[in-house]
């Protein structure tokens, strides 16, 4: 007969090992591609057009072939004027910015992609080791030349943003302005616990799959804690729109090697992290002439806007201005103010 003390360590022995494959098993699925549903693309590009034409814009929603990396990207098309580029963040897509769009497609010629993974663009599972500067760099750089572009003004939020400050400092020549909304993804010397975690292999396997997991409800709780000053701003189609981006086969494989990618482990502790993405380009920015604006919400759940200070302090023509009562989604929780802002600055 197994003593009690023996039998309760065979039966926590039993759960860890039961913990463990569980956990390499959601790794495994977290870590290919699954197969493309056709219906939630379709569900999700008429919520789509459904929230253009409630903002009033009338946009040509087309796809462009680039070649690094070579993906079938989607892109958002409207308005008249000067051509801006937008780069939505992390884990969102190019429907994001919508509610500004329609301030601005009067005066510019926009360009609004999904970035890789994103949205209707091709699904993308970032590789380990992965280098997301000479990334985005790539990307931008293909889609201006898909576009036809030789220049344009970027506008870019958080991991939008990083992208949109590493080809400034590549291409100078090919950034008519740059205009950073929101804390660029790693602004600070170390990355937050919260990421640390999400970037952390198998962790991030279990939680996509239990607290984070893709829906209704995770996008809004996420809108409300990490993303706006207050979710009640945010119209129910507009949540409805980035919630069925989230649930499109791919995505979810996709963020989460991005966000591996951008937190990977330096040595042997399992939380010691190198600086993060942006933090890393600050020795760089003393040469960037490239005239920029820093909209930095003065709530910003991922970086207080000291952090946006400093960084346009040490650019050749830089300002940065904190918009009040607002958060990482600067436009969504300020519209108009965020508007103004930027009709200023672009001219």
């Amino acid at each position: 007969m197994i003593p009690p003390t023996s039998r309760r360590r065979l039966i926590c022995a039993a759960a860890g090992l039961a913990a463990a494959g569980g956990a390499a098993f959601l790794f495994e699925a977290d870590h290919q591609l699954p197969p493309p549903d056709p219906a939630a693309e379709q569900r999700f590009r008429q919520l789509q057009d459904a929230l253009l034409a409630r903002y009033g814009i009338t946009a040509q929603s087309r796809f462009i072939e680039t070649r690094n990396p070579a993906l079938r990207v989607h892109v958002i098309e409207c308005g008249e004027g000067p051509p801006v580029l937008f780069i939505h963040g992390g884990n969102s897509v190019a429907a994001s910015w919508i509610p500004l769009l329609a301030k601005l497609q009067s005066r510019y010629r926009i360009y609004a992609p999904d970035r890789p993974g994103c949205g209707l663009t091709t699904k993308f599972l970032y590789p380990a080791g992965i280098s997301l500067r000479a990334h985005g760099v790539a990307f931008i750089s293909s889609v201006l030349d898909g576009l036809g572009l030789e220049r344009a003004a970027i506008v870019g939020n958080s991991m939008g943003g990083y992208f949109g400050l590493a080809f400034a400092l590549r291409y100078p020549e090919r950034v008519s302005k740059l205009v950073l909304m929101g804390e660029p993804a790693g602004s600070a010397p170390e990355g937050r616990f919260a990421y640390r975690l999400i970037g952390t292999r198998m962790i991030d396997s279990v939680l996509f799959a239990t607290v984070l997991k893709p829906g209704p409800e995770t996008v809004r709780k996420g809108f409300e804690r990490f993303l706006v000053a207050d979710v009640r701003r945010i119209p129910p189609d507009y949540l409805k729109c980035m919630a069925a981006a989230a649930v499109i086969p791919g995505a979810k494989q996709s963020w989460i090697t991005l966000v591996e990618s951008a937190y990977t482990p330096q040595g042997a502790g399992l939380f010691s992290f190198s600086p993060p993405l942006t933090y890393k380009l600050r020795p760089e920015l003393p040469s960037l002439a490239v005239p920029a604006l820093l909209l930095w919400g003065e709530k910003d759940t991922f970086g207080p806007p000291r952090l946006g200070q400093q960084m346009a302090a040490l650019m050749q023509n830089a300002r940065c201005e904190v918009v009040p009562d607002a958060d990482h989604l600067v436009w969504l929780d300020q519209l108009d103010i965020c508007a103004e802002k930027l009709k200023a600055f672009l001219g």
